[in-house]
């Protein structure tokens, strides 16, 4: 070992060397340290780049696995009126804050409400970091309701287990027509709870003398889907998109029928592959941001790709994280249509009684002037064909 002296010639064994150790000591440990920091921090990047790698969750929320539930289906002269007024997202709402929306409402003279429905669609609800269902006091023109309905929907596993859901409340008797009105959402939460509200929509149903005679059917709920993917492809939340299919709606039919016009509400949208499937047709773009990111409301016709007997009305989630929340679909009956089938109907019951068989039926019909039953029905539906147009509304 190499001795140190001093000035003065002292030897002195020790000091140094002692130093040296303690320095490289205190070097060592740093850099352990810093090797086990870097060891974590990697294995946190895997595990979030590779969630395969992870056990799959047992439930999985993102699964489609709420459908939409009709509220009611039912037959009127009337119309339909739905709106999400001055809507917007609201960041984080807290205890406290207040969340208020205007709804400008315009039914047609002489029509009377036959029932009124408030929609609070809110989203990213917790405590701290933890999940937790909101506490919220809402008031329409003042009057502070009660919902009527939950319906909600959460990841159930793994972090961000935020639930998110649309709680639905019945306004008939503060609703009577036209004019304006006003909701105000309150987080009546613990100190360190928040929720984020998507929107609220405005539904009423009402009866017209002068209206359509229509059939109407108004679905509603809150289905947590999400099948995104990174940039391999590979599912980010062990949900492919052949698993984040909603059933929206299953109504049967009896066509010809005038037109048909699908309403579609669904939270936290705004991704254009997101598509909408009608029996065997895709429609994309179901989501596109309107009439704003949060808060998508499709409208169109979806007259020509409906049959008789039962419908399958469905939203698929494509690559993306969506809540689809409301479907409302209303039919403009044929009457004359709704009058040859019946007379029909009745022109064979008779066949039956007199013992007259379909082919001597058909060869009296033949002979009769004016259009037969095949002929007018063929009509009705190369008119309903003709007039069937596509429309898209936010």
């Amino acid at each position: 070992m190499r001795k140190i002296w001093g000035i003065n010639g002292d030897h002195k064994p020790n000091s140094e060397h002692k130093i040296r150790i303690i320095r490289l000591s205190q070097e060592g440990n740093k850099f352990n340290r810093l090797v086990r920091l870097l060891c974590v921090i990697a294995g946190l990047c895997c595990l979030l780049s590779m969630p395969a790698l992870a056990q799959t969750p047992e439930k999985n929320g993102y699964i489609a696995d709420k459908p939409l539930e009709t509220y009611i289906h039912d037959s009127i002269n009337g119309g339909l009126y739905y709106s999400v007024g001055s809507s917007y997202y609201s960041g984080k709402v807290y205890p406290g804050d207040v969340y208020s929306v205007t709804h400008n409402i315009d039914l047609p003279e002489g029509s009377t409400v036959k029932f009124a429905r408030l929609y609070n669609y809110w989203t990213w609800s917790a405590e701290g970091v933890t999940g937790r269902y909101p506490e919220m006091k809402v008031r329409f023109n003042g009057k502070e309701l009660t919902p009527e309905k939950e319906y909600s929907d959460r990841k159930g596993w793994g972090i961000y287990d935020y639930p998110t859901g649309t709680w639905a409340y019945n306004i008939t008797d503060l609703v009577n027509g036209s004019g304006t009105c006003s909701t105000e959402i309150e987080n009546t939460g613990p100190d360190a709870s928040f929720v984020c509200i998507d929107g609220v929509g405005l539904l009423i149903v009402y009866t017209d003398p002068k209206g359509k005679d229509i059939e109407y059917w108004i679905n509603e709920g809150a289905d947590e889907l999400n099948s995104q993917v990174d940039e391999n492809g590979n599912s980010l939340y062990y949900a492919s998109s052949n698993e984040t299919i909603c059933e929206m709606l299953k109504p049967t039919l009896q066509l010809p029928v005038r037109s048909a016009t699908l309403w579609t509400i669904a939270q936290s949208g705004n991704w254009n592959d997101n598509a909408l499937m009608i029996n065997d047709q895709k429609f994309p773009g179901i989501t596109d941001g309107e009439p704003y990111p949060d808060l998508d409301t499709d409208m169109r016709d979806i007259t020509s790709y409906l049959k008789s007997g039962e419908n399958s009305i469905l939203f698929q989630a494509i690559g993306d994280y969506v809540v689809p929340s409301g479907a409302f679909l209303v039919i403009e009956k044929d009457p004359q249509a709704e009058e040859a089938a019946q007379a029909s109907e009745e022109s064979s019951g008779k066949s039956d009684e007199t013992g007259e068989t379909q082919e001597t039926s058909g060869n009296k019909a033949s002979k009769a002037p004016g259009f037969g039953f095949d002929y007018a029905l063929a009509f009705l539906t190369a008119g309903k064909l003709v007039a069937g147009h596509r429309q898209k509304k936010g």
